[in-house]
């Protein structure tokens, strides 16, 4: 029966190597080739210095922008404390909302008095329209209240100025077919003659 060798496992074999080969390196005084290594045995990875520049200056302008960034002319903290002093005092101070919007509210108001007002400016609109509309229907139910005497005074005379225009107009009319009458009867009475005649005058020759 054959007994195999006992496996060695290939990691454990090359972390071996390696740490000998970096005990090696110290004992000759070269530890600068010796990789630096995590806590898993790995090499850790090389950062380049401009990307680790670049980074943090991000960073620290990010943490400026939000906490508040210095000015550029301030050199020292008291400078800067001074600076910000005097930009809080020159903030207008600020009002609160709800006393603003009542405020307006009341102006607004008293500006527009009892006119209707709807939720947009088109029903605003048509509110006003409606409402002049109305006043407008009153004041001409009022003036024809007043004005129905005077209406019927008016109406009668109308009517009398139509009868005797009717009258006139009936007066031309009969005079017209009088005198076309006697003109017609002036005609028939010379063609009759001048036919009596002409048989008188005949027997004479």
């Amino acid at each position: 029966m054959e007994v195999n060798p006992p496996e060695l496992k290939r990691d454990g074999t090359m972390q071996v190597t390696a740490k000998e080969g970096a005990e090696f390196l110290k004992r000759s005084g070269a530890e600068d080739l010796i990789p630096a290594v995590d806590g898993e045995g790995d090499a850790k990875p090389d950062l380049k210095r401009d990307t680790t520049m670049a980074a943090t200056l991000k960073e620290g302008e990010a943490f400026l922008e939000s906490s508040g960034k210095p000015d550029e002319t301030a050199r020292t903290r008291g400078e800067q404390e001074q600076i910000d002093e005097a930009l809080a005092a020159s903030e207008i101070p600020a009002i609160p909302r709800d006393n603003t919007m009542q405020v307006t509210a009341k102006e607004g108001k008293e500006l527009l008095g009892d006119e209707p007002i709807g939720s947009t400016r088109a029903e605003t609109e048509a509110l006003k329209e409606v409402a002049d509309d109305a006043e407008v229907v009153e004041g001409e139910d009022d003036d024809e209240d007043d004005d129905e005497g005077d209406e019927d005074e008016e109406n009668g005379d109308e009517e009398e100025d139509e009868e005797e225009k009717a009258n006139l107009k009936r007066t031309i009319t009969m005079a017209e077919t009088l005198a076309e009458g006697e003109e017609f009867l002036k005609r028939q009475k010379t063609n009759g003659d001048a036919k009596e005649e002409a048989p008188q005058a005949e027997a004479a020759s």
